[in-house]
């Protein structure tokens, strides 16, 4: 029987054979637990849904009654002013078609409905533009009455034709 002198200390031949085996297992074994961990994290990454929640592109903005004739109401975090005319009603974009900005109500000028903060673009009562670096109208979105009555603005269709919404 041979043995072995390993730094100073005297081993059995298999003995040295078995702790690398071992050292070999555990890599091996630690290895494979984390490519299985991996697989797994990837796999419920996968299976979760990746949506940005946005509030919906239609909605209710209220009741006929609250827009008497000629009043032009703005619905607070929505970017939209609904107008309200004796010929119809229609609800138009208060986002400049510059950059994106939202534009701001001119109260004491009867030429210019709307002016853009951020680079001065301005717009008349119907959305059209006056002046500064817009380069198109603001738009109009399309406005029904749902089964209940109430008015519903749908900011995924723009209504191209400038149409209002007869009531």
């Amino acid at each position: 029987m041979e043995l072995n002198n390993c730094g100073g200390a005297t081993t059995m031949p298999g003995e040295l054979d078995e702790g690398r085996r071992s050292f070999v297992k555990k890599v091996t074994a630690t290895t494979l637990a984390l490519g299985v961990g991996g697989i797994a994290l990837q796999t419920g990454r996968f299976l979760k849904p990746n949506v940005l929640y946005e509030p919906a592109r239609a909605f209710k903005v209220g009741d006929l009654s609250i827009f008497p004739i000629g009043s032009r109401i703005v619905i607070e975090g929505r970017g939209v002013e609904i107008v309200r005319e004796r010929d119809g009603i229609h609800a138009v974009s208060l986002t400049c078609t510059h950059l994106g900005c939202l534009v701001k109500q001119v109260e004491n000028d009867p030429d210019v409905a709307y002016a853009c903060p951020c680079h001065g673009s301005t717009f008349a009562h119907k959305g059209e533009v006056l002046g500064g670096p817009a380069p198109k109208d603001l738009p109009w979105f399309e406005m029904y009455m749902d089964h209940t009555g109430a008015l519903v603005v749908d900011t995924s269709k723009v209504n191209r034709e400038r149409t209002k919404l007869v009531v």
